[in-house]
């Protein structure tokens, strides 16, 4: 069964600041709530995009009454049917009050590699790792033209 790479975003409150950016003169100054980023990424063996999607958000949502994905207009709608998974649209929920994001999939058909930024106590997609070795030997290239 194939296997599927699923990226989200958790973003957790860490209080007010105040932010003279969006303050006018006269104006008292805006609370904007601060929040501390973590990015995550998790596997799933599914039989396809939606299947993945489907066991994800069931995993993370019980009953799935929590999830919407925001639409073109920018509003946040829900998700008509269990089924009606897009691997486009952008998903939003709440988890231990973190406010997650969903941020894409992919498909690991190809295998993981070992990870050659991390020297290998990683995996990552073949994919990501010709494009780390490219960099790498466009630094390397540089370095000897510098010198």
């Amino acid at each position: 069964m194939p296997n599927f790479r699923i990226y989200y975003i958790a973003r957790t409150p860490q209080g007010m600041r105040i932010d003279s950016e969006y303050t006018r003169p006269l104006e008292e100054p805006r609370g904007l709530l601060r929040h501390r980023e973590t990015q995550w990424e998790e596997d799933i063996e599914a039989r396809n995009v939606r299947e993945a999607l489907r066991a994800f958000f069931e995993e993370h949502l019980p009953g799935l009454s929590g999830l919407a994905y925001i639409d073109e207009d920018g509003r946040t709608q829900r998700p008509y049917r269990i089924d009606d998974f897009d691997p486009d649209r952008t998903y939003v929920w709440t988890e231990d009050d973190k406010l997650m994001e969903f941020q894409g999939i992919e498909s690991l058909e190809g295998g993981l590699v070992p990870c050659p930024l991390c020297g290998g106590s990683g995996e990552v997609t073949p994919k990501i790792a010709e494009q780390f070795e490219e960099t790498d030997e466009e630094e390397e290239g540089q370095e000897e033209y510098e010198r």
